[in-house]
């Protein structure tokens, strides 16, 4: 007596086309990734990539005044002073 036939073999249809539409979507994802990347050639240093640009560089240290700034308060051990951590030998066994 011939049972159902597509519970004993199950398509190959599915797995096939998830196969194919992976490779297809890994591919388009990778082509467009690899395409945006490939500049390799890096623009040329002109002379005025120097330090001197910083030379008239205003720093606003006006926070430092503020009341606000000034009422902060330590708490805590301060400086932290560490513990015994860790192992002596890392390779031991437990």
């Amino acid at each position: 007596m011939a049972t159902g036939t597509s519970k004993e073999n199950p398509s190959k249809v599915i797995p096939i086309a998830i196969i194919v539409i992976g490779i297809v979507a890994g591919y388009l994802f990778f082509s467009m990734t690899i395409q945006g990347s490939e500049v390799g050639i890096s623009p040329p240093v002109t002379a005025d990539d120097t330090l001197s640009k910083f030379k008239d560089l205003n720093l606003d240290f006006s926070i430092f005044d503020d009341a606000r700034f000034k009422s902060l308060k330590t708490f805590g051990e301060s400086p932290v002073q560490p513990g015994p951590t860790g192992r002596l030998d890392i390779f031991a066994p437990f």
